[in-house]
């Protein structure tokens, strides 16, 4: 049996959770295989990693990444609500015997000041489903709260991780390239490779990206919190307008996230100061305790780590899970791409998919449990 090449683009949390996925279960079933990762930015950029702070573009390691439920109106959603639960189900079974990968489990908080009727009638539309030790809050009339348990993770010890496990148990080969088409993959790969675009904006077979995509601006700060501050929840608040404001503990001294902006089709990746100042006014406000008091004035302020500053890569319809075929239908390309602000949430359940998408491709009928 020959070997099957597979490509994938990108090395953000989802071509990462791919190919881990990929390899892990092509392994299971002995099916020969060698897999690539190409892709401009991620762990495996070295110069990329003595500057993090220049290469907001890629949008993996500023993520708020931590897990929230919704409540489910559409088809699409439905189906990316199951590959939350299941990214759910596998980062507990990570957080037990794998605690170098930084996921901890802790109590998720959450409140809504103007809930619609999705949220009020929460359990009909898929709010608590597959959550542990869920409860309704009491809160003030007008507010819901809920609780329940979710998890929280450093981002950039996470990506380490998964890229050592790649390297150095599954031989999983990295190229530092910008690709301008999926197409130029066949005069770096031979062999008529099987591509995975995890591209995050969809970049198209011939050039360009995907026309539903969108960038959606976000912008965070990283705070060493004051000694009032515990980091045993999450908390996000649903304010009266829509907008939101949360805070988001990263394990292993991290310190703490408060956000955060979500600004569609706004691709500046500059820090703005007055979002930043936006922030703080609003984390006064619900999060005092994340201040510190300055010794000499006896005024409260937010000891500032890092702005964080990346485009999520959003989509119209949500996560593109669809199959394409190309030169005369000799050649597949599978998508896995348009997470928006979701990537570590659908990471697991999606490269799940995409897995199945290709034992079809493969014509290989699985027979162990995803």
């Amino acid at each position: 049996m020959s070997t099957q090449q597979i490509v994938i683009v990108g090395a953000g949390i989802l071509g990462l959770t791919t190919a881990q996925t990929i390899s892990e279960k092509l392994n299971e079933l002995g099916f020969k295989h060698e897999i690539t990762i190409i892709a401009q930015y991620g762990p495996h950029n070295l110069e990329m990693n003595d500057s993090l702070t220049t290469y907001n573009e890629y949008v993996s390691p500023w993520a708020g990444a931590h897990f929230r439920p919704f409540p489910i109106t559409t088809k699409e959603q439905k189906e990316e609500m199951k590959m939350t639960r299941q990214t759910l189900k596998y980062f507990k079974y990570l957080s037990e015997n794998y605690k170098e990968c930084s996921i901890k489990f802790i109590k998720g908080v959450e409140f809504i000041e103007n809930p619609n009727e999705y949220y009020q009638d929460y359990a009909k539309y898929g709010y608590s489903e597959g959550l542990e030790n869920f409860e309704k809050l009491e809160t003030k009339p007008g507010i819901l709260g809920f609780q329940y348990d979710t998890w929280v993770l450093n981002p950039t010890l996470y990506l380490q991780y998964i890229y050592f496990k790649l390297l150095l148990e599954f031989k999983i080969k990295f190229i530092s390239k910008k690709l301008n088409s999926l197409s130029e993959i066949n005069s770096i790969i031979q062999g008529n490779p099987i591509i995975i675009n995890c591209s995050g904006n969809g970049l198209k077979y011939n050039g360009g990206v995907d026309p539903d995509s969108f960038p959606i601006r976000g912008q965070t700060l990283l705070l060493n919190p004051g000694p009032n501050y515990k980091s045993d929840k999450t908390v996000t608040i649903q304010l009266k307008d829509g907008s939101w404001v949360f805070t988001i503990p990263r394990p292993y001294n991290g310190g703490v996230i408060l956000g955060g902006t979500k600004q569609i089709n706004d691709t500046s990746l500059e820090v703005r100061d007055e979002d930043t100042k936006y922030l703080e006014k609003l984390g006064s406000i619900y999060f005092p305790e994340l201040q510190k008091i300055n010794a000499e004035t006896n005024k409260p302020y937010f000891d500032i780590i890092r702005i964080n500053v990346a485009l999520r890569p959003g989509r119209k319809g949500g996560l593109n899970n669809s199959i394409e075929k190309f030169n005369d239908n000799k050649q597949f390309v599978i998508n896995n791409y348009g997470a928006g602000g979701m990537g570590y949430e659908l990471s697991y359940g999606s490269s799940l998919k995409t897995f199945e998408n290709l034992l079809s491709i493969l014509k290989i009928d699985n027979k162990s449990k995803l």
